[in-house]
């Protein structure tokens, strides 16, 4: 048996995670597989389901940085006078 589950607040439900001190979001979150959480799915206060699926992030497009071409002239930074 695994040692976690997906859950996802029961319809109009609040639950409080205690393991973090917030409520389960909407959206649900893994938390372990104990007694607590066992008995808020048996309590329809949760529900247990598969979470959601994760979707690779793009991959990030590296530009190459462009080439700087040295200015070629009056090095002894005298300038005009």
């Amino acid at each position: 048996m695994a040692k976690t589950m997906y859950v996802k607040p029961g319809e109009g439900r609040v639950v409080p995670d205690p393991e973090r001190g917030d409520e389960l979001p909407a959206n649900g979150r893994t938390v372990p597989r104990n007694v607590y959480w066992r008995r808020r799915v048996a309590a329809l206060d949760v529900i247990e389901c598969d979470p959601p699926a994760v979707v690779p992030a793009a991959a990030s497009v590296v530009t190459p940085a462009k080439t700087v071409t040295p200015v070629t002239g009056d090095t002894d930074n005298k300038g005009a006078q």
